[in-house]
């Protein structure tokens, strides 16, 4: 299993198509941080904000995830090409922990230059300043962590999805809108049929993201363990019970 996850590392390495995505989406904050700084705000930001605006798109970590599964799994699943590597010995159980984890690798990959073009351009175009401490990164690093288990969560369900849906447009479609739909649905329920619906919606993928953001930036409180926990319970929960069904739909597919 190691030497496959190293082969698919090795082949998305040298695809445009991880390297192109991540320099996008790390452009974008860089273009942010030119833009903020040729306009009124820019007196305002600092390294402090930066963290705190970090803080507050936590939730859209959800979302970044789905091309990284693209390319480990759906691709190859519209392409035909899994029956080369089940005909090469890689069992099926086998191979779909291993399109989780490359999908892991890769997300992190991502996150890590996508993040370090944002705090290293804003830190050199903002400065520092005095509000920043070591307890304010301390904090968005103890937030990140329970965000990547929640992640982790959520390439498991999104790697069901491939191997279910054949489609790559609808796969797509299908898992954001799960993300997206679900959880207002669920909250409506809630308010309308029954309170026993927000239990659901506590363990919500996007809820336990939520309750990593920082609600009000303006006062800096940290992360609780208790939060942490949470995140990280649901996170393992998820990724046992989808990497399970998945195991369970791939075992008797005919992979062609």
């Amino acid at each position: 299993m190691l030497n496959y996850i190293k082969a698919e590392l090795y082949r998305n390495f040298n695809r445009a198509y991880f390297w192109v995505y991540t320099g996008f989406m790390a452009i974008l904050p860089l273009i942010f941080n030119i833009f903020t700084k040729t306009t009124k705000f820019s007196s305002n930001m600092n390294l402090t904000a930066l963290f705190e605006f970090g803080n507050a798109i936590i939730v859209a970590a959800v979302y970044l995830i789905l091309p990284m599964v693209d390319i480990a799994t759906a691709e190859e699943e519209k392409n035909l090409t899994l029956k080369n590597v089940v005909s090469f010995g890689v069992s099926r159980n086998k191979l779909i922990i291993s399109k989780v984890i490359v999908a892991t690798i890769l997300s992190i990959i991502s996150a890590v230059i996508i993040l370090t073009v944002f705090f290293v351009s804003g830190t050199i175009l903002f400065g520092v300043g005095q509000d920043f401490t070591m307890n304010i990164a301390i904090d968005y690093m103890r937030r990140l962590s329970g965000t990547t288990i929640l992640l982790i969560g959520a390439i498991s369900v999104c790697t069901f999805l491939a191997f279910v849906i054949k489609n790559n447009n609808v796969f797509a479609f299908v898992y954001i809108g799960v993300f997206i739909i679900l959880g207002k649905v669920i909250l409506l329920l809630s308010m309308f049929v029954s309170d026993k619906f927000q239990y659901i919606y506590n363990i919500l993928i996007t809820t336990q993201l939520s309750n990593l953001t920082r609600n009000d930036l303006r006062v800096f409180e940290e992360v609780t363990n208790s939060q942490l926990g949470s995140a990280a319970l649901v996170g393992i929960l998820y990724t046992i019970v989808f990497i399970g069904l998945t195991m369970m739909y791939v075992k008797n597919k005919e992979i062609k």
